[in-house]
């Protein structure tokens, strides 16, 4: 049983929707359990499905309420093994009252910020019930105690053909239209950096996601005439982007860092956080800024040379390889085999 927030709003979703997918159809007997109601992702899961509908900000009772429900369908079901990812899913497994297998996957370096106290008593719980812990990449430890993971388990990605040519000859613009952010409008992914840029460079944004800082950000661009379109949540945001799109990724820190790795299977050129979190990929220097102004400096330099800012071929080939959902499919198995 595979425990996430929702059907579809980030990473961790989409990847555990592609990991049920792909281990139903080797067989095993998966189900999961999206906890806060919303719309389907674009990655439909074929395993059996308990959705609890709990309002994403509601009320005590309201997860009190999904919380019950939650804990009658695991005792229907009788999983031999249940799978937490994120903190409102660690905090229904810490609960449960029938003792199971439980997996932590750890989604990002940096889990339950705005709850640390209360984070801190979640993971103690999971730990008293002597959980197993996995991360979705080697270069960060469990908090907080800075654990070694029992296992890595990359997060898979969708298949799928560029939306942009990966080759230098096949790019039709060369100069830079538009900048694009995906992501949640969260502190930690700084889309609010894009505001400043904007204004910067004059450059027309797209915004694709949503989150606590929208209002904020969109007051913002109004008062200061930016040419900013907040898109909000889009299913598929890959089918947005157009020839001369660059992508930006300003964030703090990161998890898996999704956004990055689909970016390079699209072919779409970008600007990433100098962060240790995207270091790992290695990819060339041009890529990486440290500040708003780095970002402004290297937009205005490849302004007319928006192919430079490609990821070369044979590094994004090797990280992609690495995240196709049979990879990822083989590596769940064998972590499930040995517990």
């Amino acid at each position: 049983m595979i425990v996430t927030n929702s059907f579809t709003g980030g990473g961790a979703e989409r990847s555990m929707n592609l990991a049920c997918n792909e281990l139903t159809q080797r067989g095993w007997p998966i189900s999961l359990v999206p906890i806060n109601s919303g719309p389907p992702d674009q990655v439909i899961p074929t395993c059996e499905v308990f959705p609890l509908e709990r309002q994403w900000r509601g009320s005590l009772i309201g997860t009190l309420a999904a919380m019950w429900k939650f804990h009658r369908i695991v005792n229907y079901w009788k999983p031999d093994v249940i799978v937490l990812n994120c903190d409102l899913p660690e905090f229904f497994g810490a609960t449960l009252i029938s003792r199971r297998c439980l997996v932590v996957v750890e989604h990002v370096d940096r889990p339950w910020k705005t709850r640390i106290i209360f984070g801190r008593v979640i993971r103690r719980l999971l730990q008293l019930r002597h959980s197993k812990w996995a991360a979705v990449s080697s270069h960060f430890p469990i908090w907080p105690d800075s654990l070694t993971p029992d296992t890595v388990l990359p997060n898979s990605i969708l298949m799928s053909r560029p939306t942009v040519s990966a080759t230098t000859e096949h790019i039709r613009a060369e100069n830079v239209k538009r900048l694009i952010f995906i992501g949640r409008l969260a502190p930690q992914k700084r889309p609010d950096w894009l505001l400043t840029i904007a204004g910067k460079t004059g450059l027309p944004v797209e915004i694709i996601g949503e989150g606590s800082m929208q209002e904020t950000m969109q007051k913002a661009a109004t008062v200061g005439d930016l040419n900013i379109n907040f898109r909000g949540r889009v299913r598929d945001p890959w089918w947005v982007i157009e020839d001369g799109d660059l992508l930006i990724v300003p964030s703090e820190y990161e998890g898996d860092g999704l956004v990055v790795i689909e970016g390079m299977q699209k072919g779409l050129p970008m600007l990433i956080a100098d962060i240790p979190d995207f270091r790992r990929f290695g990819l060339p220097e041009i890529n990486y800024c440290k500040t708003i102004e780095d970002f402004t400096i290297s937009i205005n330099r490849f302004g007319a040379n928006i192919s430079a800012l490609l990821v070369p071929h044979i590094t994004s080939a090797q990280i992609l390889a690495a995240r196709s959902p049979e990879a990822v499919g083989d590596k769940w198995e064998e972590f499930l085999n040995s517990i």
